[in-house]
């Protein structure tokens, strides 16, 4: 392992949480929030997921260059027009780059219209895109023929599952911070976010489950190895989220209208679900590049 690996698992956590944010605060807004809520917020939010866009560009920019560094074995060469675009053209993880980049600008490009009321789909869109882009390299892409759609659309699922489900925990905190008229639409959409919760939930474990068997030939691991120690911590931060979503709706929030004081209780442990997140995404980043046998 060299600096350009461990620089290009920090571009790979920032690209995958910041899409996945992007898609989960998107999609909230579109299908959960109601009335004029999802538009209050999403026009709330613009300043922040501006920023979001041009972190996805430039941790793209930079994951080419540093695909090549590692190539290559040298930082000398990780610049060079002719093998970044060689690279760009005749490789699996180049194309996968390409179209990674045109969802990145195509994003950075509609936040000029952010504010608009269309402007939501098609954030959805093009985060569910960049999304779908990280199936094309990897262990995702191992397989060939049928087998290898199989996974690679199961591993989308997954993706896109996750994302609607933790993509939108920081937007969960804002409604919590909802006082006057807003209190009653923002306690409704947070009700409609625990019912579809259950059913990303359920997704995510299943179609986890389903890579772990497709990359691995079982569901039991078959031995000690940095991958396998790698998996599960992941597991186990993702099964502390799921405890934690389950605290919250069914002890936290039943006693919400009698007891104020569990609103902090509330607010810190989607705190602990972010965090877990962030660092679930970072041993994914990990995996992403290493050897599962």
């Amino acid at each position: 392992m060299n600096s350009a690996d461990y620089l290009l698992w920090l571009c790979r956590w920032l690209t995958d949480g910041a899409a996945m944010y992007l898609f989960g605060t998107a999609l909230f807004l579109l299908s959960l929030a109601p009335g004029g809520l999802g538009s209050r917020l999403w026009h709330a939010f613009q300043p922040r997921l501006g920023g979001i866009r041009w972190l996805i560009l430039l941790a793209t920019l930079c994951a080419l260059p540093l695909h090549n560094a590692i190539l290559a074995d040298s930082w000398a060469d990780s610049w060079q027009i002719s093998s970044l675009v060689m690279l760009a053209g005749e490789s699996t993880i180049g194309r996968a780059w390409c179209w990674q980049l045109a969802a990145a600008l195509l994003l950075v490009l509609s936040g000029h219209a952010g504010q608009r009321a269309g402007a939501a789909p098609v954030t959805a869109i093009l985060a569910a895109a960049l999304l779908a882009s990280l199936t094309l390299t990897g262990h995702a892409a191992m397989h060939d023929g049928w087998l290898g759609v199989v996974h690679q659309l199961n591993d989308l699922l997954h993706l896109l599952a996750a994302a609607a489900w933790l993509g939108a925990l920081p937007l969960v905190l804002q409604l919590m911070r909802q006082t006057g008229p807003w209190r009653q639409p923002a306690m409704q959409a947070l009700i409609r976010f625990s019912t579809a919760g259950h059913v990303l939930v359920a997704v995510v474990i299943l179609t986890g489950m389903g890579n772990f068997y497709l990359i691995n030939g079982s569901l039991l691991a078959d031995g000690f190895s940095a991958y396998t120690i790698l998996l599960g911590l992941k597991l186990l931060a993702v099964f502390g989220m799921v405890l934690l979503a389950l605290f919250n709706r069914y002890y936290l929030v039943p006693r919400m209208r009698d007891k104020r004081s569990t609103i902090p209780c509330f607010i810190r442990a989607v705190n602990m679900q972010i965090a877990l997140c962030l660092l679930a995404l970072a041993l994914l980043a990990c995996l992403g590049t290493l050897d599962p046998h």
